[in-house]
């Protein structure tokens, strides 16, 4: 039997890093997306890769946070976001766009799931003053 510390370091990291991310944005979207990425890689059977998936979605969410509040050093993308921008929307955003290239129609993994992301994004941008210059900032992160 081999040594399984390693994996929980990188689990435990994982979810460092989720609650982390939590604390910029509103921490009630960041958990809405997290649970959607959650039942996503359930869905599709991807939960044995799920450290490596919730990484990509927190990675983007973090940089496009920060690109609009700019309080951390960038991980990938470092454009300046939009003055009185939603960190909110660009966070949910971005968290949508990864997801959907995952679990969305023509993702990598199956069944496509892409009605139910576009739902959670449509009801995360109801619960939010959004604005569209937001929602394009959060695109570029992806």
């Amino acid at each position: 039997m081999g040594d399984t510390r390693p994996m929980c370091r990188a689990a435990a990291f994982a979810m460092l890093f989720i609650f982390a991310i939590g604390t910029a944005a509103r921490a009630d979207e960041v958990t809405t997306w997290n649970e959607a990425l959650f039942r996503s890689a359930i869905v599709a059977g991807t939960f044995l890769n799920m450290t490596r998936l919730a990484a990509l979605v927190q990675v983007a969410v973090f940089d496009a946070v920060n690109g609009i509040e700019d309080r951390y050093t960038p991980i990938h993308v470092a454009p300046a976001g939009p003055a009185g921008a939603s960190s909110s929307a660009a966070g949910m955003q971005a968290a949508y766009s990864i997801l959907s290239r995952l679990y969305g129609q023509g993702g990598l993994f199956t069944p496509s799931q892409q009605p139910t992301l576009d739902a959670d994004l449509a009801a995360s941008l109801a619960r939010i003053d959004s604005t569209t210059i937001s929602k394009v900032y959060g695109e570029v992160m992806r």
